[in-house]
């Protein structure tokens, strides 16, 4: 006999899909064991730093907007999954390594990693129709990075949670003259550190949270 149970893919392995993950792990009853599909090689999605900016050496793209001495805006006690504290030994506003270990060991406690693909690439999602125009399910298309091959697979879900986040893609708005400037242009997405910054003339353009902590990082090594 068919299983009646619910196939469902968690597209990210950052905060979002693990907490998805878990508590499709709770329903047992209800749900088969998650598939959670991860671009890269890590978990954690935008709490991942590298120093590599734009695309990794394989050609892919960087997903998280990380950098060095980032800090949390937001206190601890606030970001936490309610059951589930930071240490409580920690400061309030958290270095970014520190909500990476977190979500690391949220991951072991709840037994997720288990579930997750890494370098898995979700290229195509699509509802697939049953009778009638019927709703029956959905095909899932992704690329799997394997010791420098890829190959493409399509499986079959029940349903589908996206849990990609909203900080991957920079937007840079048509600002005139900007395509004629010499200098370096820089989205913050691709930022690391400000030690490239020493010394020279620095226009910061938008003033949100990250445009505010850059100013303070880039503020005591540049000319201006």
């Amino acid at each position: 006999m068919a299983s009646q149970k619910l196939r469902v893919a968690v597209i990210g392995a950052g905060a979002a899909g693990l907490c998805a993950a878990r508590h499709i792990l709770n329903y047992s009853d209800t749900f088969l064991p998650p598939v959670v599909f991860e671009a890269s090689a890590q978990l954690g999605g935008t709490w991942v730093y590298t120093e590599q900016t734009g695309e990794d050496a394989e050609g892919w793209p960087i997903h998280s907007s990380m950098y060095r001495d980032l800090r949390t805006n937001l206190p601890k006690e606030v970001m936490a999954f309610p059951d589930f504290p930071f240490d409580p030994l920690l400061p309030s506003f958290l270095h970014h390594s520190d909500v990476l270990a977190y979500l690391e060991s949220y991951a072991e406690q709840f037994g997720i990693r288990d579930h997750v693909r890494f370098r898995w690439q979700v290229d195509d999602v699509r509802p697939v129709l049953g009778e009638k125009d019927s709703s029956s399910g959905w095909d899932v298309v992704a690329t799997v990075r394997e010791s420098g091959s890829t190959q493409h697979v399509s499986e079959h879900f029940d349903a589908i949670m996206v849990c990609t986040g909203h900080y991957a893609i920079p937007f840079i708005p048509p600002i005139p003259g900007l395509d004629s400037f010499q200098g370096c242009r820089l989205h913050s997405h691709s930022y690391c550190r400000p030690e490239p910054f020493e010394g020279l003339m620095v226009v910061l353009v938008g003033a949100g949270a990250s445009g505010v902590d850059l100013a303070l990082q880039l503020s005591p090594v540049a000319a201006r």
